[in-house]
């Protein structure tokens, strides 16, 4: 890496972060039923169209009219701060819906409006505020529930997620914006061969002629299809909890912590072992191309490979493997992903720990072990299933209703830290220094821990470093600068790094819909033991100095 970061530790009792009402309790806050609240029938106004369909000129005319025939519109104001942060205009935004919230604090609208633009911000605390404000303001407000339920989507509350946007729907059933999450919370997915008869049927008896490229795009879904059904990836042997070793990845002999620049864990690929990368930034697996070549592995779906870098995602294949046994486990048949261009990955690949979602994943980098443990039982558990190692990185299918289930937290996990979780990305309310509550990534996989430019200005200096870079899984670099002291607390540890890199997250941030204030990476992940519950949204960090070997 070139720079050794020095890091200070002390244990510190993280302040939790306001969340919108119930958020805390496992339970949303009673809500005025539907019959209480008067339900807006009316067609969604020329502006709201405009903005639901992303045509911001327009909106923005239109709404400034409607301000100008009333000016004191908090539905109009509300519409030209999401115009604004439509188009990114993300300080614009936050600027105007500070302006009119000083004007008019009592209007729910606004205060929904600056909500968003907070969270979009990272400012989880701000924005929870400003949401639980505006239903105090206007409990009926199909507004405030929306938020509220992508919010507490995002949160891991699941249920309580269902509810708010059911009541959001039935407040406002004709809202372009409600309608369309909504929509996707009641649709129950269709089965593989439901999916394929539907796309064969499309290309076999099509309402219009296809082009080229539709037929193209059709026969690939119609392959997709067919090759993620042939991957169940289920445990074979019976095995509730392990212990596997972690191989130290450093350049040249790894004597101290500080010479470890990765974790690794020893994989065999169809019988050949194979040295893969613990990357909490990172799901399913990837294998690098040689790797695909020695095991005999052919193309089935053509895919992408996205990570740091400002060269967009990295081509790659999904293929199939028969068997993948990890310590004393083995899994059958199961989907992978291999990247065409020829390995940066430094390793034979790189294995996300959500692969093990089905299970509470510790990882004990100072111990040199992960462990594998159950998850704890709750009462509303359905019928047991087969355990599963989830290694093709498929987008989580939205929650139904009828299995939308709250965050649960054990009495033994009653000291863990709620976290947020999009998709794979495990993302920490941080404190930085005594500025507000950011949000960052843990990613063992980075190289060095990271802050954007804007959250290190707040309490501290950045300057250019034009020997730093960081490398995407594309192979390209972006440039990188150097805060001064940064000192970073979360779930319950505080770090300090001198000369900590600073880059633009602005690629990872659009991807979540908040903005990223940096990366815990793989040098204060070393040092710590980090145990994760993917399916609560928990997580529990611990730090012992008399572990380990640690920086000073």
């Amino acid at each position: 890496m070139g720079h050794k970061a020095k890091c200070a530790w002390v244990v510190l009792a993280l302040a939790g972060v306001a969340l919108p009402a119930g958020a805390q309790a496992g339970g949303s806050p009673p809500m005025r039923t539907r019959a209480s609240c008067a339900i807006d029938s009316s067609m969604p106004s020329e502006a709201d169209q405009a903005l639901a369909q992303g045509r911001y000129a327009d909106a923005e005319l239109l709404y400034s009219a409607s301000l100008k025939a009333d000016p004191a519109s908090g539905k109009a104001m509300a519409g030209l701060v999401r115009t604004a942060e439509g188009q990114d205009k993300i300080a614009e935004a936050l600027a105007l819906a500070k302006k009119v919230q000083a004007a008019y604090p009592k209007d729910a609208d606004v205060l929904n409006a600056l909500g968003e633009v907070r969270f979009r911000r990272g400012e989880v605390g701000e924005a929870s505020l400003a949401f639980n404000n505006a239903a105090h303001l206007d409990p009926c407000n199909a507004r405030t529930h929306y938020d509220a339920s992508w919010f507490l989507a995002f949160y891991g509350m699941y249920a309580s997620s269902h509810l708010r946007i059911n009541m959001a729907h039935s407040l406002a059933p004709n809202d372009p914006v409600i309608t369309r999450r909504w929509e996707t919370t009641q649709r129950k997915p269709m089965t593989a061969e439901q999916q394929l008869a539907w796309l064969k049927d499309r290309l076999d008896h099509p309402s219009a002629p296809l082009t080229d490229d539709d037929r193209q795009a059709i026969e690939a879904a119609i392959k997709g299809v067919a090759s993620s059904e042939k991957g169940s990836c289920e445990l074979v042997t019976p095995m509730r909890a392990t212990r596997l070793p972690i191989v130290p990845i450093a350049y040249g002999d790894a004597k101290t912590s500080q010479d470890i620049v990765a974790a690794g864990l020893d994989v065999l690929i169809n019988g050949k072992r194979k040295r893969l990368e613990i990357d909490t930034g990172a799901s399913g697996l990837l294998l690098s191309r040689s790797v695909a070549k020695a095991a005999g592995l052919v193309p089935e779906l053509e895919t992408t490979a996205e990570g740091f870098g400002d060269q967009g995602p990295a081509s790659a294949y999904v293929t199939h493997v028969d068997s993948i046994r990890i310590g004393g486990m083995e899994f059958k048949n199961c989907m992978v992903r291999v990247l065409e261009k020829r390995s940066v990955l430094g390793t034979d690949g790189l294995i996300g720990t959500d692969v093990f979602r089905d299970f509470v994943v510790t990882l004990d980098t100072p111990g040199r072990e992960l462990r594998l443990g159950p998850l704890p039982m709750r009462s509303d558990d359905p019928a047991a299933k087969p355990l599963t190692l989830r290694t093709s990185n498929q987008s989580a299918a939205p929650v139904l209703a009828e299995s939308a289930r709250d965050r649960y937290v054990a009495p033994e996990m009653k000291d863990w830290t709620p976290v947020f979780r999009s998709e794979h990305m495990l993302i920490f309310p941080t404190v930085v220094g005594n500025a507000s509550t950011k949000l960052f990534l843990m990613d063992s996989s980075a190289e060095m821990s990271m802050i954007t430019p804007a959250a290190a200005r707040e309490v501290t200096s950045v300057t250019a470093d034009p020997w730093r870079s960081v490398t995407g899984i594309d192979g390209k670099g972006r440039k990188v600068f150097a805060a001064d002291s940064v000192g970073i607390s979360f779930a319950g540890v505080r770090v300090v790094t001198w000369g900590m890199s600073s880059f633009d997250s602005a690629l990872l941030s659009n991807d979540m819909g908040a903005e990223l204030s940096g990366v815990i990476g793989f040098p204060t992940l070393r040092e710590l033991v980090v145990s994760i519950d993917y399916r609560d949204n928990l997580v529990h960090v611990v730090y012992d100095p008399a572990s380990g070997v640690h920086a000073h």
